[in-house]
């Protein structure tokens, strides 16, 4: 089948939705954030068991997300016994129909890794920080959040194929 657009409908002859857009631009604009700023969406301590996101914008599968002020995210309980590491994300939800931050809860164990992101056809994650929770642990430190955002195998940063070339 041959599909062309976008053009203005006449009676109702050109229905497009958002997916069509998505694929659209997901041609020409890769996954990732936008590197505006050494700030932007970066993941800082925000007391007791929780972290701040800081404002930003990411673009993942041909979709926008943009948070335009601090959001506090709180991590469950620290394990008594055992630490963990937990993941910050910017989770992309074809179901729910939506970009949203979360965070990933690790698994307590002597040697902990990070949680796996999920890259389907319904659910994409883009990793922003790894989180170091220790035993017993009711805060946390600058030293506890390990930055991901510009590690290309996890998040990275936007691309398109529209290139400037500079003299």
């Amino acid at each position: 089948m041959e599909k062309s657009g976008f053009f203005n409908s006449t009676s109702g002859d050109r229905m497009y939705d958002a997916a069509d857009f998505a694929g659209y631009f997901a041609k020409l604009v890769s996954n990732g954030i936008f590197y505006t700023s050494a700030d932007n969406l970066r993941v800082t301590p925000g007391g007791g068991l929780s972290v701040n996101v800081l404002a930003g914008s990411a673009w993942i599968n041909g979709y926008a997300y943009e948070n335009t002020e601090e959001l506090n995210l709180t991590l469950a309980a620290a394990d008594g016994v055992n630490p963990r590491i937990d993941r910050v994300v910017v989770r992309w939800d074809a179901v729910e129909r939506k970009i949203s931050a979360a965070v990933l809860t690790g698994t307590a164990e002597a040697s902990p890794s990070a949680p796996s992101l999920t890259r389907s056809d319904n659910i994409y994650e883009l990793a922003l920080a790894d989180i170091a929770v220790a035993a017993g642990a009711v805060g946390l430190a600058a030293g506890d959040i390990t930055d991901r955002r510009l590690d290309t195998s996890l998040c990275g940063t936007v691309n398109s194929l529209i290139t400037a070339v500079y003299e």
